[in-house]
């Protein structure tokens, strides 16, 4: 279990700089506006970077060995739903991206969100039948990096017989797991294969419960999720008037109508939160205006620099090691924030650590 924070970022294909109640660039890609982020997070001191997949947005895995030779420190983690292709062949593909830097790749593995979206790629499996073969996919992915011999895998969605790859992983190791999903099968799984589950977030009571499972058996826990600090609550409140004027109600109506589409217990929940909230608000600092603009990890943490590190350590309390975060424009409030609220989380992760152990 790690006991620092873990800080991470959406990456955008098309420079991020979009404001919340706005239309997202459909199929919009610029190589080297990526670089130049990838190179700005780098400095700004972010661990890892997440590239999404869909049919909106360019493959990751085509683009992926390019960020890495283009960026010295900082870690890349593509997204992939299986069952668009073997896992041999997509073994094949990691291991010859390793070569760029596997020390730094990273895999973000997904089932699925919408059955209708899951078609266009000739896909017709159920919500639970596309995490039992997200679930053999990792299996056999994980035989091949073992490297114990040749891979003999047959199940309900794979059949593998003496599998062999001749080119390694680097140093003979694998990429850092990800495992997505809100749902009890997405953290069973999450479990079973020793990955992070990375869900999307919600109030910290809440994360707490539906974290436990893992916690107890020593998996990481990683949240997705968005902020807004300024250096007041004050201009962060201003900032969301600022953002939300002029909200484009096409596209609230467009991602609408995708939402009615997807069978996802994370996209469902984090609409039901939006639905729920007062105001908008779940609590002080939990914003859910930006959700049916921008979806699932919209949910925001929103405050002075002091209001979200301590809400940071109240899910740190709750069991979460990973913070995937976005903003509203993306540079701009990773800027904010690595400056702002990174400082003071480290400092109050000290304070904490030099406290003696409490006994009954």
């Amino acid at each position: 279990m790690q006991n620092k924070a873990r800080f991470m970022w959406g990456l955008p294909t098309d420079g991020g700089q979009t404001a919340a109640g706005k239309a997202i660039s459909m199929g919009s890609f610029d190589l080297d506006s990526m670089i130049e982020y990838v190179n700005k997070a780098e400095g700004f001191g972010i661990e890892a970077l997440l590239m999404g997949v869909g049919y909106h947005t360019p493959d990751p895995l085509a683009i992926v060995g390019q960020l890495l030779a283009n960026s010295n420190s900082i870690t890349l983690m593509p997204a992939y739903r299986a069952g668009i292709m073997s896992p041999t062949l997509f073994v094949q593909m990691l291991n010859t991206l390793s070569i760029h830097g596997g020390q730094r790749l990273a895999l973000n593995m997904l089932a699925g969100i919408s059955p209708v979206e899951q078609k266009y790629y000739g896909d017709f499996l159920t919500h639970d039948q596309r995490y039992r073969r997200l679930d053999e996919f990792i299996g056999i992915c994980q035989q091949f990096w073992q490297q114990n011999g040749p891979v003999d895998y047959k199940g309900e969605h794979y059949h593998i017989e003496k599998g062999q790859l001749t080119l390694p992983y680097l140093n003979r190791q694998n990429p850092e797991l990800f495992l997505s999903g809100n749902s009890d099968i997405s953290r069973d799984s999450a479990i079973k294969h020793r990955a992070t589950w990375l869900r999307y977030s919600d109030t910290a009571e809440n994360i707490a419960l539906s974290a436990a499972p893992a916690i107890n058996q020593g998996i990481d826990v990683g949240i997705r999720m968005s902020v807004i600090v300024r250096p007041t609550r004050a201009e962060a409140l201003k900032e969301i008037d600022h953002m939300m004027s002029g909200a484009d109600q096409e596209w609230k109506s467009v991602l609408q109508k995708f939402v009615q589409s997807c069978d996802s217990t994370a996209i469902k929940s984090t609409f039901e939160l939006a639905e729920k909230a007062k105001n908008d608000w779940l609590n002080d600092v939990l914003w859910t205006g930006a959700i049916p603009f921008r979806g699932g990890p919209a949910l925001a943490l929103v405050g002075s620099p002091d209001e979200v590190a301590a809400y940071i350590m109240e899910y740190k309390k709750a069991g979460v090691t990973t913070f995937l975060l976005s903003g509203w424009p993306q540079l701009q409030e990773m800027e904010y924030f690595s400056q702002l609220v990174i400082p003071k989380v480290r400092a109050l992760e000290a304070k904490a650590a030099q406290r003696l152990p409490e006994f009954a």
